[in-house]
């Protein structure tokens, strides 16, 4: 038996967007299988297409049938034997048992699917397969004394199980992850509170500074320490929001994003700052890893890629099944969006001018210089 620690499995649908009689065509050609394969395949779908302990090509692997526009998921497995799942009399597997689990306690598969482990030919139904579940608790004695709970800092929050955790590897499509513009429209709106911040700091800090020949030591030293505020500021700005609760700055939260990792969990004050400081790299190959997300299958930009992080809708939980509805763009974002389009033309504009007039004037001091 293969003890891989993923397995990626096919679902058998197609990604919204995209038409079926485009996918599976194209789906042969990147798995390099003839069209007669994938049909045997899809037939017994859900099912393992690969197990393996490299979690990186799987997801590569995930990212290429995404393109293609077919749906697959990486399921975690912890060892057990996969299943066959009868599904009007055609066995659809194997599949790990963790999947089976998994959707069955969400209720997308009753609990009356009958199923049976890889070499047997015992089917049984589900509830006569699994486990009983354990016993309940003793009766404890009456007592009068009134009952004392711990006062602890752990979340109430009610936690998914580890297997279900495991599992939620988020696939690509176009319910879970947010497009381009919707994040372009959380970047600007963030980028205009900290603009407002920036301006009041410096005239907090600079504009009561008489400039004398004096003073022109100190405002230096002031100007540096404004730009080490500024960019110290807008590090734990983004670092401290995207790791909280609220898993998204103000901007993500106004268009219902928020951010995650490979599962949809919550992610930590290092991986956020690591996707911050990957931004860096996004900007200098002139800003192409910011237009990343427009183009990948999870919408991932490069510092998303770096970080290992997605940028999701807010209705993604690790423990609830996934959206399958798009949330439509807020009206603000399209302003937002226009403005900026707009913003960023009229500056294009503006410099192609102010080149043009320099040209001229730089034309004309040498024409002039040639009577001389």
């Amino acid at each position: 038996m293969d003890n891989s620690a993923y397995a990626l499995v096919l679902s058998g649908t197609i990604l919204p967007g995209h038409a079926p009689d485009e996918v599976w065509p194209k789906l042969a050609r990147y798995l390099r299988i003839e069209a007669a394969k994938l049909d045997q395949l899809r037939a017994r779908a859900p099912l393992t297409i690969k197990r393996s302990d490299d979690l990186g090509k799987l997801q590569a692997l995930q990212d290429g049938m995404g393109e293609a526009g077919a749906h697959a998921e990486l399921c975690a497995t912890d060892g057990r034997p996969p299943l066959f799942v009868l599904f009007d009399g055609t066995a659809s597997g194997p599949l790990p048992r963790i999947y089976v689990e998994e959707r069955i306690g969400h209720g997308l598969w009753p609990e009356s699917v009958r199923v049976a482990e890889v070499g047997s030919n015992a089917w049984r139904a589900w509830r006569e397969f699994s486990p009983p579940p354990p016993p309940p608790p003793a009766p404890v004695e009456e007592s009068h004394e009134l009952p004392v709970e711990p006062v602890t800092w752990a979340s109430k929050e009610p936690q998914a199980p580890a297997a279900a955790l495991a599992a939620a590897v988020l696939p690509p499509g176009a319910a879970v992850n947010a497009g381009f513009w919707r994040r372009c429209a959380a970047f600007v709106m963030d980028s205009i509170i900290l603009g407002v911040v920036a301006m009041l700091l410096q005239v907090l800090m600079l504009g009561s500074m008489a400039p004398t020949p004096d003073a022109l030591l100190a405002q230096l030293a002031t100007a540096v320490m404004l730009c080490a505020a500024l960019f110290v500021g807008q590090w734990l700005y983004f670092a401290l929001f995207e790791c909280s609760v609220l898993q998204a700055t103000p901007g993500k939260l106004a268009m219902g994003l928020k951010v995650a990792d490979q599962g949809g969990c919550r992610i930590g004050f290092g991986r956020a700052s690591g996707r911050y400081f990957g931004k860096i790299l996004s900007s200098v190959v002139l800003n192409i890893g910011f237009a990343l997300a427009g183009w990948t299958a999870r919408k991932q930009a490069l510092h998303d890629m770096l970080a290992g992080t997605l940028v999701v809708f807010r209705g993604v939980h690790p423990d609830r099944p996934r959206p399958t509805v798009r949330p439509p763009m807020p009206w603000y974002g399209w302003l937002v969006n226009v403005l900026f389009v707009l913003g960023i033309l009229a500056s294009l504009t503006a410099a192609a001018i102010s080149i043009m007039i320099l040209g001229e004037i730089a034309g004309g001091a040498l024409r002039g210089g040639s009577g001389f």
